[in-house]
């Protein structure tokens, strides 16, 4: 039994995290924390939860996640992993980060977007965690950096193509929906009922969003080479789910029958596709 604790679970990250773990047969949750709840049980937080994860949420100490987990699931915002991580990895831990702080393998393209990283030296230690893609170096990994959601979206959909050289990469736009839960739990008057039900809008248009240079990484990676994309993301009246719609240029016409082919190739053993 692998005893996992959630860095952040009362975020809708964590408490969905929390429920995958809870269904796990080879994973016990041992410790969760959370600062705005500190003291009250995971199912006072979220009710859906009760009888489920029954633990008392716990203000972080470092000192009591080393004592009480092998495994740490780190879901606080972005900014805020860097300061968290490196001393877990110093006791030994392996850590899966879920928050945008160890995704970009090039530290100046992360303090473009985000701001001064940290623990410069912690992002060559990450392994990106799209599994259809490092499969074995995430099990190799003391470090984990989870894809973001659009990105697993768009990555996901265009990488058979790619690696087949198919498309032009030149050519390719990506035109996503998101749900609501996408910008956290968090308050923002974006994200209120009345300004979102019976709406649907674009927003951070421009190649202003932040997942933009994490696509291009990975898909680089893919493709040996540099990528650029067309990236609008938008904003729907639903709680949850993304549906990206991507466009390319094919380098050859290609029956339908025959791009599913590309898609069963990479992807017939992987079960999360």
């Amino acid at each position: 039994m692998l005893n996992v604790a959630i860095i952040g679970a009362s975020g809708y990250t964590g408490a969905e995290l929390a429920r995958i773990l809870y269904s796990h047969p080879s994973v016990s949750i041992t410790a969760a924390t959370s600062r705005q709840h500190d003291g009250h049980t995971f199912s006072e937080v979220f009710p859906h939860m009760r009888n489920l994860v029954e633990l008392t949420c716990r203000n972080y100490s470092i000192d009591q996640i080393v004592d009480r987990a092998d495994f740490i699931f780190c879901a606080v915002p972005h900014k805020t992993a860097m300061g968290i991580v490196p001393p877990l990895l110093a006791a030994g831990k392996k850590v899966i980060d879920l928050s945008a702080d160890f995704r970009l393998r090039d530290v100046g393209v992360y303090e473009t977007w985000y701001q001064q990283h940290s623990s410069p030296e912690t992002i060559l230690r990450a392994v990106y965690g799209l599994p259809e893609l490092y499969k074995e170096q995430i099990t190799k990994a003391q470090l984990v950096a989870n894809p973001g959601c659009y990105p697993t979206s768009i990555i996901l959909g265009l990488a058979p193509l790619i690696k087949s050289a198919r498309i032009d990469t030149s050519s390719i736009i990506a035109d996503s929906k998101s749900g609501t839960s996408g910008a956290g739990r968090a308050t923002s008057v974006g994200s209120l009922f009345c300004e979102v039900t019976d709406g649907f809008r674009a927003y951070k248009v421009g190649g202003v969003h932040r997942h933009i240079p994490e696509i291009e990484q990975e898909l680089g990676a893919v493709a040996g080479k540099s990528i650029t994309l067309s990236f609008t993301p938008h904003l729907l009246p639903v709680s949850r789910g993304i549906l990206s719609t991507i466009y390319a240029n094919l380098l050859q016409d290609l029956s339908e029958e025959q791009l599913r082919e590309y898609y069963q190739e990479m992807y017939t053993e992987q079960p999360f596709v």
